[in-house]
C-alpha cells in the first residue's frame, strides 16, 4: 500500500481523519507533531521557546524522511511541513497527500476551543491569531498545492466523512493496492 499524508493548516482535521483512516485501512497512524514531542519529552511551544522553530523544523524534516521510507502509514503532518523544499519532495516521491482544507473562521474558531492549543499550536508571529492565520494561509496554499494530489473541504464534513472520501477516491483508482 501506498503511504498517505494528510496536510494543511492547523485545526484542518489531519489528526482526527488520519486516526480514522488508518483503521479502516488497517495500517499504522504516525502523527507527527505528537511523535516529535514525544521524542523530545517536551510541547512544541517549550521546544520552540528554548530551541527555536528552525530546530523544530530539522526534526520534522528527519522524521518525514524516515516515514517516507517505510510502508503502510498514514501520517498527519504539521501545518509547516510544506515550507522545505526538500519535504515536499518526500511529499510527492513517498506518499499519497492529502490536502485538508478549511477556512480562516472555521481554523481560527477550532484553536480557540481545543484546549491543548496553547501548548501544541504556538504562534507563528507576533500578529493577532485571527491575522496571522490569514496571511499564513495565503502563504502556505501555494506550497500545499505543490503536493497534494487530492484536495478536500474539512469544514463541512465530519473526520469519518473525509475519510470514506478518500476511501472511495482510492477504491476506484486502484491507488493503494486494496
Amino acid at each position: 500500500m501506498r503511504n498517505i499524508a494528510l496536510i494543511g493548516f492547523r485545526a484542518t482535521g489531519k489528526s482526527s481523519v488520519g486516526k480514522i483512516l488508518a483503521q479502516m485501512l488497517g495500517c499504522t497512524f504516525v502523527d507527527m507533531d505528537h511523535y516529535l514531542t514525544a521524542s523530545a519529552g517536551r510541547e512544541i511551544e517549550c521546544w520552540v521557546r528554548l530551541d527555536g522553530w528552525e530546530s523544530f523544523r530539522r526534526a520534522e524534516s528527519e522524521l518525514l524522511q524516515a516515514l517516507g521510507s517505510k510502508e503502510d502509514l498514514v501520517v498527519a503532518t504539521g501545518g509547516g511541513v510544506v515550507l522545505a523544499p526538500e519535504n515536499r519532495e518526500v511529499l510527492n516521491k513517498s506518499f499519497f497527500t492529502v490536502w485538508l482544507k478549511a477556512g480562516a473562521e472555521t481554523i481560527h474558531s477550532r484553536i480557540l476551543s481545543d484546549p491543548a492549543s496553547a501548548a501544541n499550536r504556538p504562534p507563528l508571529s507576533e500578529l493577532p491569531m485571527e491575522v496571522e492565520i490569514r496571511k499564513l494561509i495565503s502563504e502556505r496554499e501555494p506550497l500545499y498545492e505543490l503536493c497534494a494530489d487530492i484536495q478536500l473541504d474539512s469544514e463541512r464534513t465530519t473526520p469519518a466523512q473525509i475519510a470514506e472520501k478518500i476511501m472511495e477516491g482510492f477504491r476506484d483508482l486502484g491507488t493503494l493496492g486494496i
